[in-house]
């Protein structure tokens, strides 16, 4: 219930008009006195809730002696929902496609909350259109992240993924991605798991996500630079790896440990 009081709220419903809806969809036709009693609303508000909800067209009332209220149904609730979020995406996208965007700066942007950097992420991944190279960690790949990778993967010239698991749990839905095997070492290095992403040699989405979220977000182009070779020498050590392991084991060890002694 508080998952759908929040969300209702997004739409411009209080809680105690969203607990009056729902209470007429549970119970049927009801008196104000049942309204109030079944959803928790007290008697001295929820007379006013009705009159709003019956105005907007929520509710319906019956014009008897003894008023009874019914709900809209779920479909139409729905229907109208989202009929009117997409005539307001209509008005903000036809007035913020008239303003031209000042020219992009070269700045390091912090992004500092989680939802942000997950959003930021989405972004990236499915706005890029001709190259997308990322490292990320198994637990953080979303069931959206994953079905966004692999429409990536279909659609883009370059696509590059490196993945960590610290369980070596590397099952991913993608034609071709590689397994890292060295999340203790670089876990070591860089304190915790990290995200790197560069999208179209434009913009780059780098930092940790454990603990304490510590990420950049920027179009400078060293930035871009280092980060994309930090990808791509993954990319290239890895296919080596993959390419000659038994030779590789027999030179630095079963897991190849040795191999970071520089």
């Amino acid at each position: 219930m508080e998952s759908l009081l929040q969300a209702m709220k997004y739409f411009g419903f209080t809680e105690m008009e969203t607990k009056v809806y729902v209470s007429l969809l549970e119970f049927g036709p009801s008196t104000g006195y049942e309204i109030s009693k079944k959803s928790g609303v007290p008697r001295s508000k929820v007379y006013n809730i009705l009159e709003k909800l019956v105005k907007e067209g929520i509710i319906f009332d019956n014009h008897a002696d003894i008023k009874l209220y019914t709900a809209l149904s779920v479909e139409e609730m729905l229907l109208r929902i989202d009929n009117k979020t997409e005539k307001q995406f209509q008005q903000i996208e036809h007035y913020l496609s008239r303003i031209t965007e000042k020219q992009k700066s070269y700045e390091l942007w912090k992004v500092d909350h989680l939802q942000s950097v997950i959003e930021k992420v989405h972004f990236l991944i499915n706005h890029a259109n001709e190259s997308l190279l990322i490292q990320i960690w198994e637990p953080d790949l979303t069931e959206e992240i994953v079905q966004l990778l692999q429409k990536a993967e279909e659609r883009l010239n370059v696509f590059i993924l490196i993945l960590f698991s610290d369980n070596h749990h590397y099952d991913l839905p993608l034609k071709h991605y590689y397994k890292h095997g060295f999340e203790q070492a670089k876990r070591h290095d860089m304190g915790g798991r990290w995200i790197n992403i560069i999208a179209d040699d434009d913009s780059v989405l780098f930092g940790t996500l454990e603990d304490n979220i510590n990420i950049i977000w920027t179009h400078h182009p060293a930035m871009l630079s280092l980060a994309k070779e930090y990808i791509k020498h993954d990319a290239y050590t890895l296919k080596i790896i993959e390419d000659h392991r038994e030779m590789l084991e027999k030179t630095y060890g079963p897991d190849l440990g040795q191999i970071r002694e520089i």
